[in-house]
């Protein structure tokens, strides 16, 4: 009895210290990976930023002519330039939500930038920005107060400097990559190139922080134990040699053994209950016993190489039947830790692949019409490399402006360069003619609002007039509301083909394209401005077509 007591003991023992060992290296490793991967994410959206500040200084033949404009006062030239430029810095920007804005800021003191919070000269007096306009090498500036975070790079031309590029990112996206459930009870510490600290999700205020990074940095391994604020860590750091952003967690020892803690009060159940049942038994399980602590035990060396695929094949109803069990579920449990990463890991590739095919292809559709135009300007053939200037201003303003509401000057652009692809397409004599208030020009209205209606007026309206036809968009105030008249003089309408438009509005039927273009105008005034707003038609056959719109005048302005 005494030597089937001893020998069980002795099993157990050797099983639960072989067991925290599998779990404290398993814990280790799938620490390491979750911090792996949090690191990872973190410095390449560091990475990303490089290389959008990098884009920019290089591409000196879009930069260097709103670099090298003097301080005026604004003027249709600046306007036009400062419209180049936020287009190109809005293509760098992409879908990356840690990229909050992209600033070129010249010598001269222009700001160009692709964000929609405007950074004005007096926001260059900040603390921040007067830092980042006297950096004199490419690299991330943070302020601790403001948790601003930029990548500055100098822009340089002919051997000086003309100006900075400031890439500014966001500290909620930038350190969010630490913050997922995994690493919680994990103390991280980034500390910039120059050792200070950038981030912690560790209780502020011991001032030690400094000393963490001097010890880790100071030592021969980059991960291990380390005895830290009167507890046992297990340690691991990234980039401490690079010169660049390093991190370094810390995890209590105590949470490596978690499970090991609760494998200890199964284990101390089956040794009371192999006391209690030992004299009566031991000769029963003395045989059994050890047979199925020699196939636990090499289950459990299975595991310690590396095969998650073992299971306990013991089907006993005794404590190491109940041990197995156990042991079965934790390596379960470890697999599917296992399949999870793997799944997230795909996930995070086949994104990766999306937004580099989104980005591709309105890249690839740039690139054909612009040589289009090369080829036609080498041609000679004005009309046609005028209409794909005209295409490619289009449809780079439609894609790459992500705002709902534009200004009444910008509405104005997209429907001049889409009757230059109309006149080449009609060879026709007409005219578009505007008359708008001029304080109205800022007025911001919804994307696209007035386009469609100028696209039925010509081609519902002008297109079978030979020559004379004219198309005028009137724009004014009147009291609180903003009306806008756009007219043409062509074939007109009855008045049962009046009515017929106005009260199907609500309706979805989509037969004809003149009511489905003013359907949606109607439409899309009443959701946004209220039901109150929309519009009418007035006509008459055979001399001319009137369709006003009626928006509020409080609505969006510049």
């Amino acid at each position: 009895m005494g030597i089937a007591l001893g020998t069980t003991l002795a099993s157990l023992l050797i099983s639960y210290y072989a067991e925290i060992a599998t779990i404290k290296d398993t814990t280790e490793q799938y620490m390491t990976q979750y911090i792996s991967f949090a690191d990872r994410s973190f410095n390449d959206m560091l990475e990303e930023a490089e290389k959008i500040s990098l884009s920019v200084v290089t591409e000196q033949e879009v930069i260097l002519p709103g670099v090298e404009l003097p301080q005026t006062e604004a003027s249709y030239a600046d306007y036009l330039q400062k419209k180049r430029m936020r287009s190109f810095l809005n293509g760098l920007m992409g879908q990356k939500d840690y990229i909050e804005n992209i600033l070129l800021v010249t010598k001269a003191g222009r700001i160009y930038q692709a964000g929609t919070d405007l950074i004005m000269r007096k926001d260059m007096e900040m603390p921040v920005m007067r830092r980042a306009l006297e950096q004199e090498r490419a690299g991330i500036l943070f302020d601790a107060q403001t948790k601003e975070v930029l990548f500055c790079r100098p822009v340089l031309h002919g051997g000086e400097t003309v100006g900075m590029n400031m890439v500014k990112m966001n500290y909620e996206s930038l350190t969010a990559a630490y913050r997922i459930r995994p690493l919680q009870e994990v103390s991280i510490y980034i500390y910039g190139p120059g050792g200070d600290l950038f981030y912690t999700n560790a209780p502020m205020g011991n001032g030690r922080e400094e000393e963490l990074y001097r010890q880790i940095r100071g030592g021969e391994q980059n991960t291990g134990y380390l005895e830290w604020d009167g507890e046992r860590r297990f340690f691991i750091g990234y980039g401490l040699d690079k010169g660049r952003m390093s991190t370094i967690s810390l995890m209590p020892y105590k949470s490596l053994l978690r499970d090991a803690e609760a494998l200890k009060i199964k284990f101390l159940a089956i040794g009371l209950g192999a006391l209690l049942l030992a004299a009566a038994a031991s000769i029963y399980l003395s045989g059994r016993l050890c047979v199925n602590l020699r196939q636990l035990t090499e289950n459990m060396k299975e595991i310690q190489r590396g095969n998650l695929l073992v299971r306990a094949k013991i089907g006993s109803k005794d404590e190491i039947g109940i041990l197995a069990g156990a042991f079965n579920g934790m390596v379960e449990r470890i697999g599917g830790l296992l399949d999870e990463v793997r799944k997230k890991e795909k996930l995070k590739r086949e994104a990766e692949q999306s937004v580099l095919a989104a980005q591709i292809q309105p890249h690839f559709l740039y690139n054909s019409i612009d040589s289009m135009q090369h080829v036609a300007h080498m041609r000679g053939e004005t009309e046609i490399e005028q209409v794909a200037v005209a295409l490619s201003e289009l449809l780079r303003s439609v894609l790459s402006d992500r705002n709902e509401f534009i200004t009444l000057w910008e509405e104005k652009e997209y429907i001049e360069n889409y009757i230059t692809i109309e006149r080449f397409k009609y060879r026709n004599d007409f005219s578009l003619l505007w008359d708008v208030e001029e304080e109205l020009w800022a007025f911001r209205i919804p994307k696209l609002l007035l386009q469609p209606v100028v696209e039925n007026a010509l081609l519902h309206g002008i297109s079978t007039r030979e020559e004379g036809g004219v198309i005028s968009v009137k724009v004014g105030r009147q009291k609180s509301q903003v009306v806008v008249k756009i007219m043409d003089n062509g074939k007109g309408m009855d008045q049962e083909t009046i009515d017929r438009l106005l009260s199907e509005v609500e309706k979805t039927d989509k037969s004809g394209f003149r009511r489905v273009g003013f359907s949606n105008v109607m439409n899309r005034i009443r959701l946004i401005y209220g039901p109150e707003y929309g519009g009418t038609i007035y006509s008459c056959e055979g001399m001319f077509t009137c369709v006003e719109l009626r928006l509020a005048a409080d609505g969006e302005e510049a």
